[in-house]
């Protein structure tokens, strides 16, 4: 029994694997970078469309990788704002109204996380599928202690069952959530 469902983990491993592999071979495509400076959204993470059901938590995580202090210098900390959104944008409530949100001042090495349980949610019945996603932003009153944010901040997603504890979904990638200012110039010869 154990066996059979190792190698039911190691096949979907391998698969997993061999489709990343596949999407990362696939070439490349060229885009364009934006004019604007800054960004339209500053100071701001923010992951794509999920969903939960009842019986299910998102829980989104960050970590301050600034380096501890040397010496005499200060420690880097840095406030974050973590939010969850609903498909339109609106900050998602609990049952009892209040504004789902939580702000921490992390320290260098330090993580934070804050939960959304579904089954706390204002009408979500049995079966249905609440959208969200999550934000991290940083308030512009704190830029100066925490000058380079977005290069040592990183945040992650994660869905997991109430049950069991047992996570559904991860998402860390936030090389390819975040923008990168400035821009890198594109390869000679490309029109």
């Amino acid at each position: 029994m154990k066996t059979k469902r190792t190698l039911i983990i190691a096949t979907v491993l391998v698969t997993l694997a061999a489709f990343m592999t596949v999407g990362i071979l696939r070439g490349t495509r060229r885009v364009r970078a934006q004019n604007e400076i800054p960004p339209p959204i500053p100071d701001r993470i923010s992951f794509g469309m999920i969903g939960i059901t009842q019986g299910q938590t998102v829980r989104v995580n960050v970590v301050n990788l600034h380096p501890p202090p040397t010496g005499d210098s200060q420690p880097q900390i840095c406030r974050v704002v973590l939010t969850f959104l609903d498909a339109e944008g609106h900050s998602v409530r609990s049952r009892d109204g209040s504004i789902i949100r939580r702000a921490f001042d992390l320290e260098p090495g330090r993580a934070a996380f804050l939960d959304l349980n579904a089954d706390h949610l204002q009408n979500l019945l049995a079966g249905d599928r609440f959208k969200l996603r999550v934000a991290v932003t940083q308030p512009p009153v704190n830029s100066e202690r925490c000058p380079s944010w977005s290069d040592s901040i990183v945040p992650s997603v994660e869905i997991f069952n109430n049950a069991n504890g047992r996570t559904v979904f991860m998402m860390s990638n936030p090389g390819a959530i975040r923008a990168f200012n400035p821009q890198p110039d594109p390869p000679a010869g490309d029109e």
